[in-house]
């Protein structure tokens, strides 16, 4: 019992990070759980509006020390989890409110309803007016 629950939590330092879902922890691919951030680049498929600063703002989020709880797997064998760091005690949410990333609803069922809609009061990010 006590080996499993050390395997519920894995932690690294300054992860690289795929895009703005996802990063590396070690040997584990970590896809942080109920947040949908737009897709980068993929071969000769464009990236998604905000797809970087996306990116950048994990990168900025998961500097230092980074800790992550498993949640589930994945449908592609990611760890799906719930991370914090020394910027921040919820990554997951910062990301959220931040506006460059949205709840993934279908798999948080409303656990950061808040979050998404501080970012559209203070419309920031997917939230803001258009240019």
């Amino acid at each position: 019992m006590l080996a499993s629950l050390a395997a519920a939590v894995i932690s690294c330092t300054a992860p690289p990070v795929h895009d703005g879902d996802t990063l590396r922890c070690g040997p584990e691919r970590v896809r942080l759980f109920g947040v949908d951030a737009p897709e980068v680049r993929r071969g000769k498929t464009p990236a998604e509006p905000l797809a970087y600063a996306a990116r950048d703002e994990l990168v900025r989020l998961t500097r230092g020390r980074v800790g992550c709880r498993f949640v589930d797997r994945d449908r592609y064998g990611r760890f799906v989890g719930r991370c914090w760091s020394e910027v921040t005690p919820d990554v997951n949410a910062a990301l959220i409110r931040s506006g460059l990333a949205t709840e993934y609803r279908r798999y948080s069922k409303g656990a950061y309803a808040k979050e998404e809609a501080q970012a559209r009061e203070a419309r920031r990010g997917h939230w803001a007016p258009p240019r």
